[in-house]
């Protein structure tokens, strides 16, 4: 069984509340190329979050 948009997006905001609070770990500990990963991680899931504009 496929999972709908909302149970996939729910599953990216999961997601990217985890990498928030592993992110704020690794900044406590100057894990700085930690931090960065995790940043493009971040924006990976902000991307497929937002929706997407076609021209027409």
């Amino acid at each position: 069984m496929s999972e709908t948009d909302r149970q996939y997006e729910g599953r990216l905001i999961d997601e990217y509340m985890t990498l928030k609070d592993i992110r704020d770990m690794a900044k406590e500990e100057n894990a700085v190329e930690t931090v960065k990963l995790i940043d493009k991680k971040m924006q990976t899931i902000k991307l497929k979050l937002q929706p997407t504009e076609l021209p027409d």
